[in-house]
């Protein structure tokens, strides 16, 4: 780390000697956002009209960038629509613009177009020297851009057009498909099918017509491809000439129609000359006179108008052809005459001595850049021989401050690595004599349980037994932290031996053949040959007893366990498979970390540290280790040793003891549910022996039902309307908080008190059980004493609520008996008894579904906060009405209350009211004194 700051700092300091002598001054540049902006500005502007006003509010604003631009897009437009002498002093301005303020990319864009608007005047002399400039400009900047690059393509195809026009098809073949290469690295279609089209013209000219034909389909599938209707009129047009030249009049006639069809919508009247001049053509090839002086007669009003003696010349000759045919001399005569002077004004001699004079000038300022900077080299050489001094004691003072520097890091990081390991060897007999005190108490508790085993008494036998289980995987445990220590500080010497190896491994497979054959695990072991080699046993006993206790663990009854081992070359390997449930990703990539553990089921949880071992150990023996898992298709896990033969102790049975390593085997927990009026407590706990113990302390009582996990634990909860749950807080998957929150956001299970017993005792975690809606919070490990005073006291202040309010009728405590939540369900309640009274449709079942509750759970909920069955409190209900009424509606008859508090028969509700309130309805009525005070 420390060297590659120093290179830094030499870097740093050289790049910025050489800074000091780089003079090159940058051009003006604007970012891409800045760019696009101004584009997207430009674009929506479709009137030419009001494009130019913007492009003046541009430059009044100081907008220069945006000006440009406009200026730019303002001439393109005016050019399609043949404005060639507006757009080129657009153009102009445009160049003026952007080399005032240096932007490269937009100066040759002007260049471009101003030598493509030349081109289309016919002016090709003036058009090669901007097409050659603005080339020459892309070559020398450093800009890399894809703006940039196509600046310069663009050159190189007008300058091919130029040439080809001039009849240079060599010069033209090689510029044009060095823009076809261009465009290729664009990625541009458009740009690749101009260039296919511009060399299928080319091969036509030579008398190729297969290529011209290949070129010209390249170009059509191109301009299909992106949607340009110019570029494909154009392909028809060229295929209408190959028709032509092989005497396919028809073919040819289609191809022309088919042009000019897709230009008649278009104001680019110079392309469409093309597609007139050719239809008249045709036409007078086949004679049909009126239909080629008609096209004649157009194309030449067109080409007059735009001024293109280019086109000119072409309508001029045809005119010729035209009245030879006929036999008029002197009319064809002259139309040659005017062809020949249009020809001249295109291409005279004296502007092909211009344009051999700018190819030779270009050629030459060519040879005298290369001079230039040639010399400039020079210069730049001397400049640095002068300096290299300076430079090299300025570096050697670098180097020796860094040297000093680095020295000093060094000492100071010497200084660290010796605490460090002084610290490591603290912590590392700290945690080995750690280890060994904890095995002595372990010791006696495993003594004593067995002797409790032997106890007459079977519930006595049964605890003693969970102690010994869980003492022996604590003692486990211990051991495995115990040997990865040793193997990490080098703690004791490896017992290796001499031997062979497979039928060592054979037998630790071999003790794992009852218990695979109980779980009904197809267990396997594959060999291919025996190998002698030296390994430590202890080692081979400990890496195969975890892995194959992680493959029995997560494989279900019927799954597959099978072990191979095989030799290749100097490496043995040992595969381990299983058709487990398997492992995601993330648990994947830290499958060997120490006490790292998977989201798996909650039977699976363990303590993160035997595949640590195992890392160590195969670690310790330069081998390799190697997991491949999914999700539902089990885990392999690919061990490679080498094969060492250095003359060891042989191997004797007293090395060959192994005991394997099997899965503790958990409580079994049966639900009790009890009688229907029994208390029922519903315990949420994903490790089966505690929630058994749990369960043991109150199942002489209540009705006990358990869940392994927060899921099925709230499934139970809306099932059995539990009148009190205990749960872990640390769960997979639905956490004990989450099983909170639930329960109190559920109207059905909202009233049930909760206790959340977990190992996490900070008060930040108190809190947020609290929060969640526990009602006690207690920490393992817990008193039994306590957890039972505690669900005793929930339980008894629920009892004691509904014996001191037991009548629906006592009004004055109403708002002390319950909690708001309560109070919302038992309103919720009553108004839906009421509904269902008025409805005449009242009965259990009825109201049970009207609250989105079965019956069962209205009962149990019922039952938990009023201490009634439905069916009392909905007779309560219908009494406390009629008392009502007979206070309130001395016009209602005795039968028509009987009636309106759901009952058919008035007898019934003779007996019902006098058994309740110890009075009939009719003395309520007159308020007599036996009425007892407690109804008022």
């Amino acid at each position: 780390m420390h060297y590659r700051l120093i290179i830094n700092v030499l870097i740093v300091f050289l790049s910025s000697i050489l800074l000091l002598f780089s003079c090159a001054k940058k051009p003006k540049t604007f970012t891409y956002d800045e760019r696009k902006k101004a584009d997207s500005m430009v674009r929506t502007v479709r009137n030419i009209d009001t494009l130019a006003l913007m492009q003046k509010q541009m430059e009044k604003e100081g907008n220069r960038l945006g000006s440009i631009i406009a200026l730019r897009s303002l001439g393109e437009r005016m050019r399609n629509e043949s404005r060639f002498e507006e757009a080129l002093s657009v153009h102009s301005e445009g160049l003026r613009q952007a080399e005032a303020i240096g932007d490269t990319l937009e100066w040759v864009r002007a260049l471009n177009n101003i030598g493509t608007d030349y081109r289309r005047m016919g002016m090709l002399d003036v058009a090669q020297v901007y097409h050659y400039n603005a080339w020459k400009l892309s070559e020398e900047s450093t800009d890399t851009s894809h703006n940039a690059r196509k600046n310069r393509v663009v050159s190189l195809n007008g300058l091919g057009n130029i040439y080809m026009t001039l009849g240079n098809y060599e010069r033209a073949d090689s510029m044009l498909r060095m823009a076809l290469a261009g465009e290729r690295q664009l990625g541009s279609m458009l740009g690749q099918a101009i260039n296919y089209a511009n060399l299928g013209s080319i091969f036509e000219h030579h008398g190729e017509m297969d290529s011209a034909r290949l070129y010209y389909d390249k170009s059509m599938t191109l301009n299909i491809e992106v949607g340009s209707t110019l570029g494909i009129s154009l392909c028809h047009t060229y295929f209408g000439s190959l028709y032509e030249k092989e005497g396919k009049y028809n073919e040819a006639t289609e191809e022309y129609q088919a042009a000019y069809r897709l230009m008649q919508a278009s104001k680019d009247e110079w392309h469409a000359l093309n597609t007139l001049i050719a239809l008249a053509g045709i036409y007078n090839e086949t004679g049909d006179n009126v239909k080629a002086m008609d096209y004649l007669s157009t194309a030449r009003q067109v080409a007059q108008k735009i001024k293109s003696p280019e086109h000119l010349v072409e309508i001029y000759t045809l005119y010729y052809r035209y009245y030879k045919r006929l036999g008029d001399y002197r009319t064809a005569l002259l139309s040659f005459e005017q062809a020949i002077a249009m020809q001249d004004s295109v291409l005279d001699m004296e502007k092909m001595n211009r344009i051999q004079n700018a190819s030779l000038n270009i050629e030459r300022n060519r040879q005298k850049q290369k001079m230039t900077e040639a010399r400039l080299k020079l210069e730049q050489e001397r400049t640095a021989r002068h300096t290299a001094y300076a430079i090299i004691v300025s570096v050697v003072i670098i180097l020796i401050g860094a040297l000093v520097t680095f020295l000093y890091i060094q000492r100071i990081l010497r200084r660290k690595n010796i605490a460090l390991k002084q610290l490591s060897a603290l912590r590392e007999n700290f945690f080995t004599n750690i280890t060994h005190e904890l095995r002595t108490p372990l010791t006696v508790i495993l003594g004593l349980s067995q002797d409790l085993q032997k106890s007459d008494t079977a519930e006595v036998k049964n605890k003693a037994f969970a102690i010994h289980r869980h003492s022996e995987g604590l003692l486990t445990l211990i051991n495995q932290l115990l040997d990865i220590s040793k193997i990490k500080s080098a703690v004791g010497k490896a017992d290796w031996r001499s031997g062979n190896i497979m039928a060592y491994l054979a037998m630790v497979v071999e003790s794992y053949r009852d218990y695979a054959r109980k779980r009904n695990i197809d267990l396997s072991f594959f060999q291919k040959e025996e190998v002698v080699m030296d390994f430590v046993p202890d080692y081979v006993g400990k890496v195969m007893n975890n892995l194959l206790f992680n493959a029995f663990k997560f494989t279900p009854e019927y799954g597959k366990v099978n072990v191979m081992s095989w030799r290749e070359g100097e490496n043995l390997f040992i595969d381990v498979a299983d058709t487990g449930e398997g492992m995601d990703k993330k648990t994947l990539d830290h499958v060997f970390e120490p006490f790292y553990q998977g989201e798996n089921g909650t039977q699976h949880v363990g303590t993160g540290v035997g595949l640590a071992l195992v890392m160590q150990i195969i670690k310790a023996v330069n081998g390799t280790i190697t997991v491949e898992s999914a999700k539902g298709k089990g885990t392999v896990f690919h061990i490679s040793v080498p094969i060492q033969h250095t003359g060891k102790q042989q191997i004797t049975d007293g090395n060959l003891e192994t005991t394997p390593l099997l899965p503790k085997e958990e409580a079994v927990l049966v639900d009790n549910e009890g009688e229907d009026m029994q208390y029922r407590l519903l315990i949420i706990e994903d490790n089966h022996d505690i929630a058994a113990y749990i369960g043991s302390q109150f199942a002489d009582r209540y009705a006990v039902c358990y869940a392994e996990n927060g899921k099925v634990g709230l499934e139970k909860a809306l099932d059995l309307m539990p009148d009190l749950i205990i749960t872990d807080l640390m769960m997979p998957g639905l956490d004990g908080l989450e099983v909170c929150r639930q329960i109190r956001g559920n109207e059905i299970t909202d009233h049930i008190p909760i206790i959340v017993v977990t190992a996490k005792v900070t008060e930040e975690e108190r809190i947020k059980g609290l929060e969640a809606g526990a009602d006690a919070y207690l920490a393992k490990p817990f008193n039994a004493d306590e957890l039972r005073m505690r669900v005793e006291k929930m339980l008894d202040r629920h009892r004691r609520l509904r014996d001191k309010f037991g009548n629906i009728g006592d009004v004055a405590n109403k708002e002390h008996r319950w909690t708001d939540i309560e109070r919302r369900f038992l309103a919720k309640t009553v108004d839906s008894i009421y509904h269902l009274l008025d409805k005449r449709q009242l009965d259990v079942n009825t109201l049970a579904e009207t609250l989105c509750m079965s019956p069962r759970q209205l009962h149990r909920k019922l039952v938990a906060i009023t201490g009634d069955s439905p069916a009392t409190y909905v007779l309560k209900i219908k009494m406390q009405r009629a008392r009502i009424l007979l206070e309130t509606k001395p016009g209602l008859t005795i039968e028509d209350i009987a009636e309106r508090c759901g009952f058919e028969h008035t007898p019934n509700f003779y007996n019902a009211f006098k058994k309740m309130y110890g009075i009939t309805p009719m003395n309520y009525r007159k308020g007599s004194s036996v009425y007892p005070k407690s109804v008022n």
